[in-house]
């Protein structure tokens, strides 16, 4: 039989700017091919110098007027101070060899800061000048203190060229790219702007970033998504994400949905109408489950062909065959999940965000539309 949940709203979306912006490396560690874009005329800025990577620009970025005359920028992987010469990068040292902020996440071959703009500003600041250089739409650069960002960096042995060294271990660490987010979203936002360098584009990087997001909403026992509208690029990215956790989700569902069944089948006859009208589960209980918008459930459902129609009501029609189809047609790969059992939040900081979003939620004035809001937030 099939198993269905009752879904009272429609799937109408916006057109797909919160962006992922990155590009796949080659054995160069010059990176470029831009998408049909050029740094703005008023700058001069054509490429920057980050650890081993020589990476062209995308865009200018409204860095101070001394330093958009110069053709290369070098940029410190651990504090993205920014300088005109290399000699002023080898003669700069920092004390710090991570990011500001603290540790959340690591394991064998990542870690995950999260820094809070209002505490470490001037590091914020810095990273929001150069991600500007990569994304088209952003327009927030000093005006950080209402965020947090969770900086990535990849792991290997210490022999790489350009990286930072931890004095602890023989680890070298490279800055990736990272996510922000809003401390108190009236619209429920848990990214806002989210950045993959160029050289590290397919490695999934973008996917840990949105995913990160997603566990830290589910942990703080709330569902949200990203800023909208989203990029185009950004859109793809969502939606093969959104497919994977839903998909995860229902199959965890699924063996759950079938004992229930039989369990009631054995008690009294049922029609075949009679066990499709039986819900078993909620939309409400998919969203809890991925930490992911009603909207977007529902919409992802109906992407993946899950969403029908029964009686005028709409319903989520699944049996294990249907999923099985769904993964093999839709290049799904369920099992591909990051163990997020050493991830770490700060349970003040939850509470406070919580308080807040209380507070705007008995605020009649608030706004609570998911969609519409810019997404040059940062």
């Amino acid at each position: 039989g099939k198993h269905t949940a009752h879904a009272g709203t429609s799937n109408e979306r916006t057109k797909p700017s919160t962006q992922v912006c990155s590009k796949r490396p080659t054995t160069s560690v010059t990176h470029s091919n831009a998408p049909n874009a050029t740094a703005d005329e008023a700058s001069e800025i054509q490429r920057i110098i980050l650890g081993k990577y020589s990476i062209a620009v995308w865009y200018a970025s409204p860095y101070p007027d001394e330093y958009t005359h110069a053709r290369d920028l070098f940029i410190c992987q651990q504090c993205l101070k920014y300088m005109r010469h290399r000699e002023t990068l080898d003669s700069h040292a920092c004390p710090d060899p991570f990011p500001r902020g603290r540790r959340v996440y690591e394991d064998a071959t990542s870690a995950l800061f999260e820094v809070d703009g209002k505490a470490h500003t001037l590091y914020c600041q810095n990273l929001c000048l150069l991600s500007k250089l990569f994304l088209d739409q952003k327009t927030i650069y000093y005006d950080i203190g209402g965020f947090l960002f969770y900086v990535l960096l990849s792991k290997q042995p210490a022999t790489a060229v350009g990286s930072f060294s931890s004095p602890a271990d023989a680890t070298e660490y490279t800055f990736v790219g990272y996510f922000s987010k809003e401390k108190s979203s009236v619209e429920r936002n848990n990214l806002a702007c989210i950045l993959v360098l160029p050289p590290f584009r397919g490695q999934s990087y973008g996917q840990l970033l949105i995913e990160l997001s997603y566990e830290l909403t589910k942990m703080e026992g709330t569902i949200g998504g990203p800023e909208q509208p989203l990029s185009s690029q950004g859109f793809h990215s969502y939606r093969s994400y959104w497919r994977r956790a839903i998909v995860q989700a229902l199959l965890g569902v699924l063996p759950q949905a079938e004992k229930y069944l039989r369990h009631s089948c054995g008690r009294k006859q049922h029609s075949s109408e009679d066990v499709v009208e039986q819900r078993v589960f909620s939309l409400s209980r998919l969203a809890q489950l991925t930490g992911i918008r009603i909207e977007d459930v529902l919409f992802t459902l109906e992407d993946l062909g899950l969403l029908g129609n029964w009686h005028g009501k709409h319903m989520v029609c699944i049996a294990d065959d249907t999923i099985q189809q769904v993964i093999s047609t839709r290049r799904i790969n369920p099992g591909m999940r990051m163990d997020f059992n050493g991830l770490q939040v700060d349970d003040d900081a939850i509470q406070e965000s919580l308080s807040e979003q209380e507070s705007n939620d008995s605020d009649p004035n608030s706004s609570n539309s998911d969609s519409g809001s810019s997404a040059d937030s940062s």
